[in-house]
């Protein structure tokens, strides 16, 4: 269903040219292409793009355009004035929002500005500086996610792979304790308060906190730079297409086949009051029903509505 409507929807504006990498990204989706050997520590399965720099860790300079990155920096002293609000009025807000599962461990929470590449209203309100200096800095957001994650002292992040190398993620340091570090693809670097450090979560990481005291950064995760604009949007199209299917906003219907009300005319022309069309999950069938030309033998009893 995904594959018929991004023909109709996505293909004519950017051409099949232009995404190429795209149809293969969907094959490797689909298990019907196998993944290629991966960098050492790299775990991607099964949403691979091909044709992407894969690596650990990231300089700025390397971006297709850091400029982003250092607007962001600069607006910093705005995102830690919220936070520091928030923890005032509503710290329990942190937690309220954040995954716990044996990866996260119990000492990671997360305040989620935006979710699947939809902001969320009710958080962004909280934050709204925030969400108006990432705006500005015009930051390649992919779909995942904007967090303001916490990691509370003498607690980590077990290592593991976010399994997708579409998107790269930069940290910007908001509080940064002594004692304070990440490890990405085997190497392990601190994070830099006032400052921001840039990897790719489809290589193993992990974290961990040995002060005493909480660990905040800003967690945005952006388009890989190798991409161009066709496969982003794309990309962009095909995560916002599968949310909506999983969240039950658009629903399975057949389509017709090829050459359908052709044939419907040629069967009418015979007779179309005596005319059955048998619809189900993943056909159309027509046939006449009691005339001179049939496809198969009719039950004289037929099961359910008259479809005549």
């Amino acid at each position: 269903m995904l594959e018929e409507d991004f023909e109709e929807d996505v293909v004519p504006e950017f051409g099949r040219e232009n995404l190429l990498r795209v149809y293969e990204f969907i094959k490797y989706c689909k298990y019907e292409k196998e993944i290629p050997e991966l960098p050492e520590l790299q775990e991607i399965d099964p949403e691979f793009f091909p044709g992407l720099t894969a690596k650990p860790w990231w300089n700025v300079e390397e971006l297709d355009n850091p400029e982003w990155v250092e607007k962001v920096v600069a607006g910093l002293p705005y995102v830690q004035g919220e936070l520091a609000d928030l923890l005032e009025d509503n710290e329990e807000y942190l937690i309220s929002d954040s995954v716990k599962n044996e990866v996260m461990g119990g000492g990671w929470s997360g305040f989620r500005l935006r979710r699947l590449g939809a902001w969320l209203s009710r958080n962004c309100e909280l934050f709204p500086k925030t969400v108006q200096l990432l705006k500005q800095s015009d930051v390649p957001l992919a779909m995942r996610g904007v967090i303001v994650a916490r990691q509370v002292p003498g607690t980590g992040v077990q290592p593991h792979s976010d399994g997708r190398n579409f998107f790269l993620t930069a940290h910007f340091g908001l509080s940064v304790p002594p004692d304070c570090a990440i490890t990405v693809g085997g190497e392990e670097r601190p994070w830099k308060e006032d400052d921001c450090i840039v990897f790719d979560t489809s290589f193993m990481h992990s974290t961990r906190n040995d002060s005493d005291e909480d660990r905040f950064v800003l967690v945005l995760d952006f388009w890989h730079p190798d991409l161009t604009i066709p496969e982003r949007e794309a990309l962009e199209w095909i995560y916002d297409f599968r949310n909506k299917f999983e969240q039950g906003k658009i629903k399975y219907v057949p389509k017709l086949p090829d050459g359908f009300w052709e044939t419907l005319y040629v069967y009418s022309a015979w007779g179309g009051r005596d005319l059955v069309v048998e619809l189900s999950s993943d056909s159309v069938r027509i046939r006449k029903h009691q005339g001179a030309y049939t496809e198969e033998n009719v039950q004289k009893e037929p099961i359910g509505p008259d479809t005549r």
